[in-house]
Order: structure tokens, then sequence, then C-alpha cells
């Protein structure tokens, strides 16, 4: 049953809406059973080509960056056929013609450094960390691929071509099994910062992460990322925890919108801040179960265009409660300040999915929201 009124909802001031980033230790959600490259030797990379053959190799690694490494202009630069996204003033995004995206739009010539098309590759059994805190890829995202076991702990992925659309992503998930990212920040990116592709995508948590929107060239030109969170696996189980998401304009997230998807997102005590667009779009083959999300100066929640897909927003007592009939306890209630507004959009199909997941992962994010 599904219910579309429009209203205001649990409205406090913005002022109550604090993010603590360190209040989750261990991994909880769908990614619970990772450990990484736990037992495996610790190497620390002294250059791209040396970790670029450590996250593909097929030992059992925890990679240590202690610096920048930076792949921005080790390919070169390209020139390809493109469009203008939106020339809306300044700051606007430019495409590469994929897809369609370029269809009825205003062709250009697009310049983009060629890195940033294909991302490194990160084999099973990895941790990749950076113990003195100073870690960071830039130019080029990471690909975990037909991999298990690995963890990304606080590291920063930034600056893929921001000013183009098609030009790279932070960070895929292209058939694995339990994927552990925690407390990373990823900023200025051309396309997605989290994508799962078309493929099984089992036991992953991203928790406590930074996702800055924030960018010189937008698909709007106000300065805010769209392209955050796309999600269209075969079979993806993915829990979205404790993650601050700052000058967004869409896509937190994107589930499912093709005939095979099957996309089953927890999306539990993350604070959703500055965006005037939308934000979660359940689009078919979707499975999205939102609580106890805090959401500050976001205007729609929900993405009004998305359809076809299953929401499960709870922004009342009562929806929590339907919960415990599925999931064997109570779900937590947004939260929303004086500037957002939340659809409310529950449709019951959602917990009855959840239900024949892993209960232990649901309940072990749910435990472990920061108060």
């Amino acid at each position: 049953m599904q219910f579309t009124l429009v209203l205001v909802l649990c409205i406090l001031p913005a002022a109550v809406y604090t993010w603590n980033q360190n209040c989750i230790t261990k991994p909880v959600g769908f990614g619970y059973k990772t450990t990484g490259g736990q037992g495996g030797k610790t190497v620390k990379p002294k250059n791209t080509a040396e970790l670029t053959n450590y996250l593909k190799s097929g030992e059992k690694l925890i990679i240590d960056l202690t610096t920048t490494f930076d792949y921005t202009k080790s390919e070169g630069t390209a020139v390809s056929t493109g469009c203008f996204f939106l020339k809306c003033g300044s700051g606007f995004q430019e495409s590469l013609a994929n897809a369609g995206t370029c269809n009825g739009r205003s062709p250009t010539k697009v310049t983009y450094y060629k890195a940033g098309l294909t991302q490194l590759i990160v084999g099973s059994n990895k941790s990749i960390i950076s113990s003195n805190g100073k870690g960071a890829i830039k130019g080029k995202g990471l690909r975990i691929k037909n991999a298990k076991n690995v963890i990304i702990q606080g590291i920063t992925i930034s600056d893929i071509n921001p000013h183009v659309i098609w030009a790279g992503d932070a960070l895929s998930f292209d058939n694995v099994e339990n994927v552990w990212v925690h407390k990373c920040t990823i900023a200025r990116i051309g396309r997605q910062h989290l994508v799962s592709y078309q493929k099984t995508n089992k036991g992953i948590t991203v928790s406590s992460c930074y996702f800055d929107g924030t960018t010189p060239s937008s698909a709007y030109c106000d300065g805010k990322q769209y392209w955050i969170w796309l999600f269209w696996g075969t079979h993806d189980e993915i829990t979205l925890i404790n993650n601050h998401v700052a000058n967004t304009a869409g896509r937190t997230p994107h589930a499912g919108g093709w005939s095979k998807s099957r996309n089953y997102v927890h999306l539990v005590g993350n604070s959703m801040d500055n965006n005037k667009h939308g934000g979660i779009e359940p689009w078919t083959g979707s499975y999205i179960l939102s609580e106890g999300n805090k959401w500050t100066s976001f205007t729609r929640p929900i993405n009004i265009h998305a359809k076809g897909g299953h929401l499960a927003m709870v922004n009342d007592a009562n929806g929590a409660s339907q919960c415990k009939k599925y999931l064997g306890a109570k779900c937590l209630v947004n939260k929303y300040d004086n500037k957002s507004k939340s659809k409310t959009w529950f449709d019951v199909v959602v917990l009855s999915q959840f239900s024949k997941l892993d209960k232990r992962a649901i309940s072990s994010a749910r435990n472990a929201v920061c108060v």
C-alpha cells in the first residue's frame, strides 16, 4: 500500500543535527562479515605504479596510503564529441556522448583527462587504509571487480574530471561480496560517487563517509553535484549508514531503472544536507528502506519524478511499528528541519522483501545508528 500525501513532518531546528563520524568502529549492516586484508602483510606503495599493482594483486594485503597518489595527468588528455548537458550559466557540466545523454543537446568538443575513464581494479582480500590520515587518490577511481572481502577506510578519492559527465566514477561495485567502505571522503567527481554495476553485489556497507557534492561544475549550475549514488545491480544488498551527504542535487540514491534490477538499499542514520532538487529515486526493481535519517535544508528528500520502484519512508510512529511485524523491531523515524519536506511514501512490500534478507545485517545497522 502506498500513500502520497505531501506534508511537513517532525519539524525540528537544524541545530539538533550533528554528525559524529567516529561512532561506528566495526562493520555493521550488510557488510558486517567483511575482514579485508586481515592476516596479510602491510605494504606502503611509493608511487602510482606500485599502488596499481598492489590493488589488483591476488595477495591478501593491507595497503597503507600515506600520501596523495595523483593519476590525473598520467594518461594525458583527450578530446571527444559531446554536448553541453545544461548550459545554464557559468559552472555547467559537459557530457561525453554515452547512453543517449547527448540526445537533443547542443554538441561541443569535450576535453578531459583520459585517466578518469578507467578505474583502478581492486582484487579480493584487501584493506586500503591510511595510517597517517593523508592517504588520497586523485584523478582515478576504484573498481572492486569480481572480488570478495574488501575494506576501504580513511582515504580520499577526488578530482576525477568534475566538469564532464561519463568521464569517471569514484567507487564502483562490479560483482562483489562483502565490502566495507568507512570514513572516506569523496569529492569533485564528474559522474557517480558510488555505482553498482549490472551484476550481483551483496554484503556492502558504506558508513561514516563524507560525500561532498560541492563542485565548480554542476548539472544545474548551482555548485552542487547531481550524480551521487547509482545502484542498478541484478541483486544489490547495500547499507548506507551514518554518512554525511552535503551540497548535492540528486541520486541519494537512484536505485533500479531497468528490467533486471533488484536493489535492496538500507538508508539508515545518515545526515543529508543542502539539496533543493531531489534525493531518493526509487525506480523499477528497487526496494529502499529509509529510517532514522536527518534531513537539513533538503527541499525534496524524494525525487518527484521517480516511479516504478518501492520505498518505505519511515516518517511516523505507524511506519516504525509496521517494521516490527516484518523485521522483529521497530524502525527509526526520519527527522526533518523546517526547510525540509517529505512526501509520504510507504510501501509495505519493502518490509516484506527485507524480511527475506539477513535480519542480523538489518538490525546491526539500526542498532549502530549514532545518537
